[in-house]
């Protein structure tokens, strides 16, 4: 063989000698940086340089060619500037050693190699070339390889051009080709262990059980849970496939079964599994990959958030209350049963979906809600549907007398939740118990025998008249009515008849012809009392000889009195202006010594008050 031939086999066995030492040195990722793996590829490229210069290709008289500068490129492309220094000073000080007159041209080819390396990496940032780029980047170097040819002496020039260049050029692009493409596939394969490594790691250390087994039902790989799950089952036997695995194969589609599988202590436990076929990179099916979850745990959870569910709907549907759910958007969410009961003439709107406003828009609109004005229908939709965002209770009647009351419960998301109870009874005994309060209150201030106002409501309502706002410039009068000879009809005829007697007394004074609003009351045994609001004396004088004239009329008949029949005498005061408790202990004083005026003049008269005349007797005297 030709001894050319010889150099340039040997010159390729060492660049893939030392590809070969790089790819078996393998460095673990996680205990040495990528610093040291960079340094570590720099001196195996640095190494293989050294080979190559060692068995120098003569390819013209005198003139020698190696493949240094394709192991120096190819350093620089997959290593980067750390690499290339190391290899470039391994090939540079071995250079030095030999000296001789080509060590100028040695250097530039050595710094032309180093050059395209490290630009290549800086372009790819790093990044493991493509085909592609690989053979462009053997292009790059064996054109920039002729570069260092430019310095031979010119008597030498053209014949070692004309015999060098081309044959240079062609070898250091197919060696650079080929050194590029035997790294970038180790890398990949490298990236692809990596990969595998993590994968194959993740999968065993799952708590699922993983499996894969080929088309004819042999197992492939099953992680530990998967052994764990099943009979213990070695790599390459035969599991056998049933009906739902043979499905997913033909079917090419991935399904997930639920199932119950008995334990080795006879322990039955619940499993989701997938199953999914195998696709190979040609877009085959190749086998079938099954990943178990044990759901044991979810399924009694779900058991019990089944049988929670179903407790707390027989509650909602069988609670008293009506309860409802809106959204943020004001949109009915849930309600029970006992709430559509509630609201019968919309019940078929009270559903998922429909907002609370054209609820409310259609009872009203169905006479379901009362009381609400048509002209004010929109402004009182508008303020009930934003009060559900605001906690509070609302009280308000239906069509058919029911009253409802509503508490809204807003929460922190918007959503607000709303109970709706009948209080229809809850009313019905307020009214009752309204109605019984205001028969006791009249008790409380009703004289029994009479039905007129009792002393303590007489001093009231007084004190009430006299200090009534916006009425200080208004008079008020006051009668003291006494009925003549009294006790004597009472041993005459009986405490009964007497009672009777005044009854009827009390009758006139009810029916009093008066226009504005007046009290009369029961002052003491046979002493009445009319406070009338608003009278001048005139007015209040003439009042009083009416009722003088009405008492005769009833002429209930008095042997015991001089007159014949039951007479009274009445006293009159007025106050042109009103005034405080001082004002009203003197109407009280002046009405009294009015009456005893009347009496003192022969009785069955009516008197008024009068600052000429003297009293006649002091108040508590005999009036009989």
């Amino acid at each position: 063989m030709n001894p050319v031939w010889n150099e340039l086999l040997a010159n390729m066995a060492i660049v893939a000698l030392s590809i070969s030492i790089w790819s078996n040195i393998q460095l673990p990722e996680s205990k040495h940086s990528l610093l040291i793996r960079r340094v570590l590829l720099g001196a195996v490229m640095g190494a293989g340089a050294v080979g190559v210069m060692l068995i120098p290709i003569e390819l013209h008289g005198g003139y020698f060619v190696d493949l240094r500068r394709t192991v120096i490129a190819v350093s620089g492309l997959f290593g980067g500037p750390v690499s290339v220094l190391i290899t470039a000073s391994f090939a540079a000080l071995y250079r030095f050693y030999l000296g001789g007159a080509g060590f100028a041209i040695g250097l530039m080819g050595i710094a032309s190699a180093m050059l395209v390396g490290v630009a290549t990496f800086y372009v790819l940032r790093g990044n493991r070339p493509s085909p592609l780029t690989i053979v462009g980047f053997a292009i790059l170097v064996a054109l920039t390889g002729s570069i260092s040819l430019f310095a031979l002496p010119t008597e030498r020039w053209t014949a070692v051009m004309a015999d060098m260049l081309l044959p240079s050029m062609i070898l250091s692009f197919v060696t650079t080709s080929m050194a590029g493409f035997a790294v970038s596939n180790e890398l990949r394969r490298r990236e692809i262990m990596r990969a595998n490594h993590i994968y194959r790691t993740a999968i065993e250390c799952l708590p699922d059980a993983v499996s894969v087994t080929d088309v004819d039902g042999n197992l492939i790989i099953a992680n530990p849970a998967a052994e764990k799950a099943s009979r213990p089952v070695a790599d390459g036997a035969v599991t056998g496939f049933g009906a739902t695995e043979r499905a997913v194969l033909q079917s090419g589609e991935a399904t997930i079964i639920e199932e119950t599988r008995a334990m080795e202590n006879d322990d039955r436990r619940w499993f989701s599994t997938l199953l999914a076929p195998l696709i190979d990179r040609h877009g085959d099916i190749s086998g079938l990959i099954t990943h178990s979850r044990d759901i044991t745990e979810r399924k009694a959870l779900e058991a019990a958030l089944n049988e929670s569910q179903k407790r707390v709907t027989a509650a909602l549907t069988n609670m008293a209350d009506g309860l409802v759910m809106f959204d943020r958007d004001q949109k009915l969410v849930f309600c029970n049963q006992k709430y559509r009961e509630m609201f019968s003439r919309t019940a078929d709107l009270r559903v998922p979906g429909a907002s609370a406003s054209s609820i409310l828009y259609a009872a009203v609109a169905r006479g379901e809600l009362v009381g609400i004005p048509p002209d004010a229908v929109t402004e009182w939709v508008r303020v009930a549907v934003s009060s559900l965002r605001d906690a509070g209770t609302v009280q308000f009647p239906l069509w058919d007398g029911r009253w409802i009351e509503s508490r809204t419960s807003p929460a922190a998301d918007g959503t607000c939740f709303v109970v709706c109870s009948d209080i229809t009874k809850a009313k019905q005994d307020e009214k009752t118990l309204r109605a019984l309060n205001d028969r006791l209150a009249e008790l409380a201030e009703t004289d029994g025998l009479t039905g007129l106002l009792n002393r303590r409501a007489f001093d009231a309502a007084l004190r009430e008249e006299l200090q009534a706002p916006d009425s200080e410039e208004q008079p008020l009068s006051l009668l003291f009515l006494d009925v003549d000879r009294f006790k004597a009809y009472n041993d005459t005829y009986g405490h009964l008849s007497g009672d009777a007697c005044l009854r009827e007394i009390a009758s006139c004074l009810k029916s009093l012809d008066y226009s504005r609003p007046h009290h009369v009351a029961r002052y003491g045994g046979e002493e009445l009392a009319v406070i009338l609001p608003g009278s001048r004396e005139e007015e209040a004088v003439a009042l009083a000889h009416d009722l003088r004239l009405r008492i005769r009329a009833l002429d209930i008949q008095h042997v015991a009195s001089e007159k014949g029949i039951v007479t009274a005498s009445i006293g009159v005061a007025t106050l042109p202006k009103r005034g405080g408790e001082a004002d009203a202990r003197l109407l009280v004083k002046r009405a009294d010594e009015a009456l005893y005026m009347a009496k003192a003049a022969g009785r069955d008269l009516v008197r008024a008050w009068s600052p000429s005349k003297p009293q006649l007797i002091a108040v508590g005297g005999n009036r009989d």
